[in-house]
């Protein structure tokens, strides 16, 4: 039987996003594509990297700082301002 598992190498052992039961003593061919493997990212991590580009957009505004009425646009487009930000 034949049986793949997607992944990479990583400080030379096989790293899998799932779970990989391979028994004992068995025969094992391994496939090198030489495409770099991305992680999922985690929900903090794209949160993080959402909120980076929220900020880079925000500095990016030179000409006027945010008014109240921008921010009561942003919070109705579900963008929640929980907590004050110094930027």
């Amino acid at each position: 039987m034949l049986q793949t598992y997607q992944g990479y190498f990583q400080n030379g052992r096989f790293i899998s996003p799932e779970l990989a039961n391979v028994p004992e003593n068995v025969e094992v061919y391994i496939m090198v594509t030489g495409k770099e493997f991305e992680l999922p990212k985690t929900k903090a991590q794209q949160q993080l990297e959402a909120f980076d580009k929220f900020v880079a957009g925000i500095k990016t505004i030179d000409d006027e700082p945010l008014t109240d009425e921008d921010f009561s646009l942003l919070e109705n487009n579900r963008v929640s301002f929980a907590r004050e930000l110094d930027l």
